[in-house]
């Protein structure tokens, strides 16, 4: 594990595109790395462009894949359009992003399959999850383990789990320290040199961690 940005910039499995498309008297000048094909929204832009369309809103930048746009007129009139996307770097569920920018949005256009953890919670701390989340995984890269989900359960309960299907139980108000015992029981496990078998933690115990080797259910 190689620390934030590779748990985060996550294999984004990207269709390609053409570098140019022509549409009339505007040129997109696309990379050829993209997260959606863009089809839609190429028209939309270019219709903009063209006064066929009234101008794009905040919302525009917030329903779609586009973070930025920059036109560029050509010496014969014709209009370049460069397109920049939004990065993902976790998804929200219900086809919600927290963009690398911190920008929640809502693309309606649909993409391909992107590996990104998942922020499960209100919207209105999906930022706050997305820290505690960060905050785990660095104790998690000791044992060279991914975060793909991050949940509040509710009844001040949060739930993780790593990309091997373990699953770790903490509280909200005792969270870092939780995360301090945590690190301090991974340690110990590899200095003792013990097999990774365990698939559950559960540090909500005062001064104590629970433990199994088989996935459980907890009841709160």
């Amino acid at each position: 594990m190689k620390y934030f940005l590779c748990l985060f910039i996550l294999s984004i499995t990207a269709c390609s595109s053409q570098d140019r498309v022509n549409t009339g008297k505007v040129t997109f000048d696309l990379s050829k790395e993209l997260i959606s094909s863009l089809d839609t929204t190429k028209k939309q832009i270019a219709n903009h462009i063209l006064n066929k369309q009234e101008p794009l809103t905040g919302n525009f930048f917030q329903e779609s894949w586009i973070s930025v746009i920059k036109t560029t007129n050509t010496f014969n009139k014709d209009v370049i359009v460069e397109i920049k996307e939004h990065q993902p770097i976790a998804s929200l569920g219900k086809d919600k992003f927290i963009t690398q920018e911190g920008k929640i949005i809502s693309p309606k256009e649909k993409t391909k399959h992107m590996s990104l953890i998942k922020i499960l919670g209100s919207e209105e701390e999906a930022h706050s999850l997305l820290d505690k989340a960060i905050l785990l995984q660095n104790i998690l890269n000791i044992k060279e383990k991914n975060i793909t989900r991050f949940e509040h359960k509710g009844s001040d309960f949060y739930e993780a789990e790593d990309d091997t299907g373990s699953r770790y139980s903490f509280t909200k108000g005792d969270f870092r320290v939780q995360l301090e015992r945590l690190e301090e029981f991974i340690l110990f496990e590899l200095n003792s040199g013990n097999e990774d078998h365990i698939r559950y933690i559960d540090l909500r115990y005062k001064n104590a961690i629970a433990v199994s080797h088989l996935n459980m259910e907890k009841t709160i």
